[in-house]
């Protein structure tokens, strides 16, 4: 865990799975477990926040994009979805599409909207599948934000997020996560 937080107080951003973009869990000699742990502390937000791909955010980086984002509007199958996880934060997603009782394409589609938009993300971990892989128990980022350490907003959001992300990625990539 303590290498995993070092390197997202350092730099803002990890990717859950490897890709020639980003650095990922793997890259920096962590594993599924080391991120499970630090959700469970709520010292990460779990999202989906740079090109749809599983991202662990710092707390810092978080509340930066989340200051510097337009705020996309939540509509169809994604406003039902946040509406029941409102209602109840740490639920598990079989929970989820049974209380919004949708075919899995359109929870799927909603559930994406709203980690790619930082409106949820992981409160904790669930029930372990593997030694990989776990459930995750979703919240709302208000939530989120209740129990996560705070931070002092940025006099400039966007100049001080790049300058915790830039040393893992491009202008172009940088500005592909703040739109």
């Amino acid at each position: 865990m303590g290498d995993m937080q070092a390197w997202l107080i350092q730099n803002g951003i990890l990717l859950c799975n490897q890709n020639p973009e980003l650095p990922a869990l793997e890259d920096i000699g962590c594993t599924w477990r080391d991120a499970m742990e630090l959700i469970d502390k709520h010292l990460v937000f779990y999202s989906k926040a740079y090109k749809k791909r599983t991202a662990y955010l710092s707390p810092e980086a978080y509340y930066l994009i989340k200051a510097i984002r337009p705020q996309r509007p939540v509509a169809g199958p994604a406003r039902e979805l946040y509406s029941v996880i409102l209602e109840n934060p740490g639920a598990d997603a079989a929970f989820l599409k049974s209380a919004c009782a949708m075919e899995s394409k359109d929870y799927r589609a909603g559930m994406d909207f709203l980690l790619q938009n930082l409106y949820v993300t992981a409160i904790a971990s669930g029930r372990e599948l593997n030694e990989n892989w776990s459930e995750l128990l979703y919240c709302t980022a208000g939530e989120w934000e209740r129990l996560a350490p705070a931070i002092v907003p940025a006099e400039d959001p966007k100049g001080r997020l790049w300058e915790l992300v830039g040393g893992v990625m491009t202008e172009k990539q940088f500005k592909s996560l703040i739109r």
